[in-house]
């Protein structure tokens, strides 16, 4: 999956938080900026381009809609920080939690045991 820019992610929040848009619902929700509307046209169908977005058509105009979860491309951007910046090691990502104190020691125990609930109940 590709990664989004900044201003494709606030995007994309968008039609996750809202679900499906006309452009020109979704340039209201940039009422206090100077976006025009061809630019955010554009952007959506980059978007779409990229697989994030779909459509559907109601006569000469298009209602856009999140093609991917929100969920999905938090997984796959969180996979890619811990290719890139830990050694694929999900251990060496919450040591780093656990050494600037992000990461509580109750809030790690509560993680052990939903990692060991999640292996002794396999769904």
């Amino acid at each position: 999956m590709k990664k989004l820019t900044q201003k494709e992610e606030e995007i994309m929040n968008f039609f996750w938080d809202r679900g499906p848009m006309f452009v020109k619902e979704l340039k209201e929700l940039y009422a206090g900026q100077k976006l025009h509307y061809n630019t955010l046209s554009t952007m959506v169908r980059a978007l779409e381009e990229k697989g994030f977005i779909d459509h559907e058509q109601f006569g000469n105009t298009y209602r856009y809609f999140a093609a991917v979860t929100k969920e999905e491309y938090s997984k796959t951007t969180l996979g890619s920080v811990v290719k890139k910046y830990f050694d694929n090691s999900y251990k060496n990502v919450v040591s780093l939690l656990v050494e600037e104190e992000n990461l509580s020691l109750d809030d790690l125990k509560k993680l052990i045991e939903e990692i060991e609930n999640q292996q002794n109940n396999p769904q």
